[in-house]
């Protein structure tokens, strides 16, 4: 017997030991990947006047690829976590259920009825929690693309600023080498 609860406890330290590691082994990953799409899009800042237009398109997407993965893997680890404390959170209310059915067995009904409220409220607090986490990552995605896509509008606009200056410079320098019409005034 007691071998078997040795062997129980172990294998449930060891259990809980792989998921404290994969979680910090998740952070470390997020915070690496985070790192180095910011550390490229310093890079691709300081030396913007250097790169080819092709290298700072394709450096930027990298950057935005990683930051994309990073974000991927934190949504995975925080659904993860939401799901072991909702789950937990169940299992307590099931808990106060069944304390509840005892106590009504025991006739003390009383008691029982304001566990079963106590349940049906914790219940209602958990759903809510749920509803407001998934509203809560909606609204943190949608503002992420929104300044994505400013990002991309201010590019384009420093890009269509470039085009628009060359064009001029264009236009200038094939005015001033045009000869001059000998027959007009």
């Amino acid at each position: 017997m007691k071998t078997r609860i040795a062997v129980l406890l172990t294998v449930s330290a060891c259990i809980i030991g792989y998921f404290v590691m994969a979680a910090r082994a998740d952070e470390r990953e997020i915070d690496e990947l985070r790192g180095e799409a910011a550390s490229i899009m310093r890079r691709v800042k300081e030396r913007h006047t250097q790169l080819s237009e092709d290298e700072v398109v394709r450096l930027r997407k990298h950057a935005h690829g990683l930051l994309e993965k990073a974000d991927e893997l934190a949504e995975h680890h925080e659904r993860r976590e939401h799901g072991e404390r909702h789950e937990e959170a169940r299992e307590q209310i099931n808990h106060i259920r069944t304390a509840a059915e005892h106590l009504h067995a025991a006739g003390m009904n009383e008691l029982a009825e304001d566990l079963e409220r106590q349940a049906e409220q914790r219940e209602r607090d958990v759903e809510r929690r749920l509803l407001a986490e998934r509203e809560g990552q909606h609204d943190e995605r949608l503002h992420r693309h929104v300044e994505e896509l400013s990002q991309h509008v201010r590019e384009l606009d420093g890009r269509l600023e470039r085009i628009e200056k060359a064009i001029l410079e264009l236009s200038d320098r094939a005015a001033s080498h045009q000869p001059k019409d000998p027959f007009s005034n």
